[in-house]
């Protein structure tokens, strides 16, 4: 569907249903309309995406344009690129070009879906904020512990320390770029630090394959060799809060026959 057969704000226009979606690239400026709803959802789905990427990964615009997930004429009631929504002033083909080397509005929406600015309603940030207290918190009491005992900190006093010391969760940031800053504010109420063990391992010729694999999710292999007779001897670092979750996941897995080794950093 084109741009002009889709419509769009003739003077000014009542948002409705509708949010702005903001973008600053190149020094100018963009805006587009955005069904709120919709655009949740394909975050969710583009999150989730950049979860599998390990983070670091940025994701391209195909991947947004041929995902079968997303549909962009859900998300947009129209493909226009404004200077104002409210005053419906359009951006021009010569700013368009400049910032998105395009001009097609559904490229450009991918490229808003992207690195837009959503005025999230109150309900959809206080969910999405939950949901990266969650994963912060996962990843606190996973990798880190309490320097007077050495053991982690279960999740519910690391939840209790954040509120206490009023940690704010940014919605605009991945929970992993928010974990320097949120220790550093539940420091001055629980001690606690990161800390890494490593850990020699022996896994049976029986097991060696599966227990390789589990340890790999767990654990940056470090060194990794593969005996005569099948067996797998490995040297390997984790973060100390998911040494124990790791040990019990391979006894469990060689019935008990597994052998570990703490190595002195």
């Amino acid at each position: 569907m084109s741009q002009q057969s889709r419509g769009g704000p003739k003077g000014n226009f009542d948002l409705g249903k509708f949010i702005i979606v903001k973008v600053r690239k190149k020094k100018l400026y963009f805006e587009m309309i955005s069904d709120p709803e919709e655009a949740w959802k394909a975050k969710q789905i583009i999150n989730d995406l950049r979860k599998q990427k390990k983070e670091e990964s940025e994701i391209v615009l195909d991947e947004i344009l041929h995902n079968s997930e997303i549909t962009l004429s859900d998300i947009y009631p129209t493909f226009d690129i404004f200077t104002n929504v409210k005053k419906a002033v359009r951006s021009n083909k010569e700013d368009l070009m400049a910032a998105f080397e395009t001009t097609e509005g559904r490229k450009v929406s991918a490229h808003f879906l992207l690195e837009g600015e959503f005025s999230w309603t109150q309900d959809q940030r206080q969910k999405w904020i939950a949901k990266k207290k969650k994963q912060i918190i996962t990843i606190l009491s996973r990798n880190c512990i309490n320097p007077q005992n050495k053991k982690p900190h279960p999740p519910k006093r690391i939840e209790k320390a954040m509120e206490e010391a009023k940690v704010s969760i940014n919605i605009d940031k991945t929970a992993e770029e928010q974990i320097d800053y949120v220790l550093k504010q539940i420091q001055t109420i629980i001690p606690i630090r990161m800390e890494t063990v490593s850990m020699a391992i022996k896994i049976p010729a029986l097991y060696a394959a599966k227990a390789y694999n589990t340890i790999d999710k767990y654990a940056q292999i470090k060194k990794s060799e593969w005996q005569t007779d099948g067996s797998w001897i490995g040297l390997i670092s984790l973060p100390a809060g998911l040494q124990m979750e790791l040990l019990e996941k391979l006894n469990h897995l060689t019935h008990g026959k597994m052998l570990s080794k703490l190595i002195n950093n």
